[in-house]
């Protein structure tokens, strides 16, 4: 993944063509959102200047989230969740029963729970069952999805004709999936997806 970064990344990626990238992005599955699986590469992540060569100071991507969270005074995990009207815990074990999160959680934030990240605590969380996400998160989710389609013009004031054109109206209200607007806007994929099955 590391070599995909950067202008080295543009040069390959055009190397290889969109349409194979799209198709071997479709068949990955994505990481899932928890402790102890952040991409290493991103651990030891090297950037580059604007001209494409590399700096000398490398990033540690999941320590600068956490930092910049801190940086902008985002809630702590407790109190995330006060704000949201849900049970705060009081112990890591109401948090998750993975003991190796725990014996980690205890390592780094000691039994203070108050103290542990917002998005530590996210990634640690027990998910709900059947669900990819937390309690926190679905909760989140599930309002703001709403709040977005409310207060998106596109979504109200100008979902017209005058706006989307006849043709966009009509693709707006026949689309089901994802895989409808790959196929009307890149068809070759489905081509390309087809030859591999052979």
């Amino acid at each position: 993944m590391a070599e995909m970064i950067g202008l080295r990344g543009e040069t390959r990626l055009s190397q290889i063509g969109f349409t194979k990238i799209m198709v071997s992005m479709g068949h990955q599955p994505s990481g899932a959102l928890e402790l102890f699986n952040y991409p290493m590469f991103l651990w030891d992540l090297i950037p580059q200047d604007r001209n494409g060569k590399d700096r000398p100071d490398h990033v540690d991507l999941a320590a600068l989230e956490v930092y910049r969270d801190r940086e902008r005074k985002v809630a702590r995990y407790n109190e995330f969740r006060r704000g949201l009207m849900l049970i705060p815990i009081t112990k890591w074990e109401d948090l998750t029963t993975d003991a190796e999160a725990i014996k980690t959680l205890r390592e780094v934030y000691g039994d203070n729970v108050e103290d542990l990240d917002l998005l530590v605590g996210l990634m640690a969380e027990k998910k709900i069952p059947g669900f990819a996400i937390s309690e926190t998160a679905f909760l989140i989710f599930t309002v703001m999805a709403t709040r977005r389609l409310e207060a998106d013009r596109f979504f109200t004031s100008y979902f017209n004709e005058e706006t989307y054109t006849k043709k966009g109206l009509e693709w707006v209200n026949t689309t089901e999936s994802m895989k409808d607007v790959l196929q009307r806007h890149y068809p070759e994929m489905f081509k390309y997806m087809d030859e591999l099955k052979q």
